[in-house]
C-alpha cells in the first residue's frame, strides 16, 4: 500500500470500530423473516445500553508486492472487559493491545479500575500518577458531556453521523447464527464506498469537536484526493452483521476488502477487520496489577516516547533528571501540582502541559 492509502484504511477502520458503542434496540425477537432493515435500524439506532462485556477486535493485513517493509500479514488486536461506572463517567477496563508484523512483535495494554490507571509494556505493568490518571479521567467524563446532546440522549452511532444503513449494499437477512453462546441474525451486504466516507466525514468533525485530549491530532475531514483515492483503491467489501435475536444489540461485525494501487506500483493488500463483543451486560472482573513499577521509568526507558506527562509518577524512584527522560523531577513536581490545582477543569489541566516542555 501506498503511505497516502493508509490514513485511508485507518479512517475506515475507525467508522467501523465505532459500531460497538451504545448500539441496540428492543422489540420482538428477530427471525429469518424479520425484514432486514428493520433489524438495520433496531441494532444501529436503538436504545439500549452496553454496560458490560469482553471486547475482542482484530485487523488482519495481508500485504503483496511494494516495498518489503509492507509485505507480509500485519496482525493487529484489542481484547479484554469492560464495565461502565455509570452515564457519562469513566467505564473499569482491561485492555490488552498487540501488534505482530513488519519484523516487529508489541505487546501492551491499559488497565482503569476507576480509581487507578496502569500501563503494560511487554509484560511489565506501570502504574500511572494518581494525578495525570484523575485529568484523564475528567478529560475523558467531560468530553462525554460535550459529546451529548440532551440528557435523554448517549454517545451512539447515530449521534456521530454514523448509519450504516445508508452505506451498506443489498443487506440480506441470513437467518439464525451463533457468535459464542448467544443467539444472532446474520446480515450480508456490500458496502457503497463514496456513502462511507461521507458518515467518515461527519464522524471525524464530530469526533474532533469533543475536545478530548488527542482529538485535536485528528483531520477535520478526508481530503478529495484522499476520497478519490479510496474509491479506486477499494476492491470487492463485504460486510457481516450479527445481531442479538432477543434485543438486536450487536455481537459481532466483519468486515473484508482488498485495497489495490490504482498505479500499480504500490502493491495490494487483502485486509479483514472483526469485532466482537462476548458476556455482554455480564458483570466484569477488574483488579489493580500487583507490583506495578512507576510510569516514568517507562518514559525513561523510551525518551518520554513522545506523551509528555502522560502517566508519569513523579515518585522518588524517577530517573527524570537524566537526558533519556526529558522531564525533569522538578518540572514533574510542577506539572503534579499544576492538575491537582486545576481540578476538574479540563482546559486548565491541559494548560498544566505547559510545564512539561517549558
Amino acid at each position: 500500500m501506498t503511505r497516502s492509502l493508509q490514513p485511508i484504511l485507518l479512517a475506515l477502520v475507525a467508522a467501523l470500530a465505532l459500531a460497538v458503542g451504545a448500539c441496540g434496540g428492543g422489540g420482538d425477537e428477530a427471525s429469518s423473516d424479520t425484514d432486514v432493515n428493520t433489524l438495520l435500524k433496531d441494532t444501529f439506532k436503538g436504545n439500549k445500553d452496553v454496560k458490560s462485556g469482553k471486547l475482542n477486535l482484530a485487523l488482519k493485513v495481508d500485504a503483496k508486492g511494494g516495498t518489503s517493509s509492507t509485505q507480509g500479514p500485519l496482525n493487529v488486536s484489542v481484547s479484554g472487559p469492560f464495565q461502565t461506572e455509570g452515564k457519562q463517567k469513566l467505564p473499569k477496563f482491561d485492555i490488552d493491545f498487540a501488534f505482530e508484523g513488519a519484523g516487529q512483535s508489541i505487546k501492551a495494554g491499559l488497565t482503569s479500575t476507576g480509581t487507578k490507571g496502569f500501563v503494560n509494556f511487554q509484560g511489565t505493568e506501570y502504574a500511572v500518577s494518581d494525578q495525570v490518571f484523575q485529568q484523564f479521567k475528567a478529560g475523558y467524563e467531560q468530553a462525554q458531556k460535550n459529546g451529548t446532546s440532551s440528557s435523554k440522549n448517549q454517545q451512539s452511532l447515530s449521534s456521530l453521523g454514523l448509519d450504516p444503513q445508508q452505506w451498506l449494499t443489498n443487506p440480506k437477512n441470513e437467518g439464525d447464527a451463533k457468535v459464542g453462546d448467544d443467539d444472532t441474525i446474520k446480515i450480508t451486504g456490500g458496502v457503497d464506498v463514496n456513502k462511507l466516507l461521507d458518515d467518515v466525514n461527519t464522524a471525524l468533525s464530530k469526533v474532533k469537536q469533543l475536545g478530548a485530549q488527542g482529538t485535536q491530532n485528528l483531520p477535520s475531514q478526508l481530503t478529495a484526493e484522499q476520497r478519490k483515492q479510496v474509491v479506486d483503491a477499494v476492491k470487492n467489501p463485504k460486510v457481516e452483521i450479527y445481531t442479538g435475536k432477543e434485543d438486536k444489540i450487536l455481537r459481532r461485525m466483519v468486515v473484508s476488502l482488498g485495497i489495490v494501487d490504482p498505479k500499480g506500483s504500490a502493491g495490494s493488500a487483502d485486509i479483514n477487520f472483526d469485532l466482537s463483543i462476548s458476556d455482554l451486560n455480564e458483570d466484569q472482573e477488574i483488579s489493580a496489577p500487583s507490583g506495578a513499577k512507576p510510569f516514568d521509568q517507562l518514559l525513561s526507558k523510551f525518551g518520554g516516547l513522545g506523551l509528555g506527562g502522560l502517566g508519569s509518577s513523579g515518585s522518588a524512584g524517577s530517573t527524570g533528571g537524566t537526558s533519556g527522560s526529558g522531564t525533569s523531577n522538578q518540572k514533574l513536581e510542577k506539572y503534579s501540582k499544576c492538575v491537582t490545582d486545576a481540578g476538574s477543569d479540563v482546559a486548565k489541566a491541559r494548560a498544566c502541559q505547559k510545564l512539561l516542555t517549558g
